[in-house]
């Protein structure tokens, strides 16, 4: 794919002053993250974008439009057209089938991402707890939430508690969710600053034993 200048920086996910196309590319970047490494799943972004995103068009207009124009040569034989899944395979989006679903509806939602509950996003295909609330939780202030990833369940898990191997649901994920905050009070800081603290030492771990 070549060098890319990635708008979205996993090691300093949190912002606060996004604008709304930035929120977006946000709500995007966790929906890619989900079983994906965070500078993986950036990297893999921006290359879709790139692809889909021009005159200055927002995420979910060039998702919209692309969805719109897919659809006019949905009986036109063209083995040269790049559908929305297509485009996401060739950008290293894993599950792009189901993923461009999430896209789509997302372009198409009219949620409002600067005030909308976990709730409202968990309505969207594809998008459950963990998801959610990692966006909400590192682009609204004062929101205390956890984002249940592979790291954060690992330092649970690290710290003595049961933990499952891959992101709980329902009110296991709510019973952890109220552990890891109560650590992040222990320690005096924010959830979304103890989650990225969490997400830093343990990717670096990672990185580390692969090589």
């Amino acid at each position: 794919m070549g060098d890319v200048l990635l708008m979205i920086n996993p090691e300093a996910i949190t912002n606060y002053n996004l604008t709304d196309m930035e929120l977006e590319e946000h709500i995007l970047f966790w929906v890619c993250a989900a079983g994906k490494n965070g500078h993986t799943a950036a990297r893999c972004l921006e290359v879709f974008l790139t692809m889909i995103t021009y005159n200055y068009m927002s995420s979910f207009e060039a998702i919209r439009d692309r969805y719109a124009y897919d659809n006019k040569l949905f009986n036109i034989k063209d083995e040269d057209y790049k559908t929305i899944p297509d485009l996401m395979k060739i950008a290293g989006i894993g599950c792009y089938n189901q993923k461009s679903r999430t896209f789509v509806e997302l372009a198409h939602s009219g949620l409002d991402l600067r005030i909308c509950s976990a709730a409202d996003l968990e309505k969207i295909y594809g998008i459950g707890m963990k998801t959610s609330r990692c966006f909400i939780l590192h682009s609204r202030k004062n929101v205390r939430y956890a984002g249940l990833d592979t790291h954060v369940l690992k330092f649970l898990k690290a710290m003595g508690h049961d933990v499952p191997k891959s992101t709980p649901t329902g009110k296991k994920y709510l019973k952890l969710e109220s552990v890891f905050l109560n650590y992040a009070d222990m320690v005096y800081k924010m959830p979304a600053e103890f989650d990225l603290d969490i997400w830093n030492q343990y990717s670096v771990k990672t990185l580390t034993n692969k090589k």
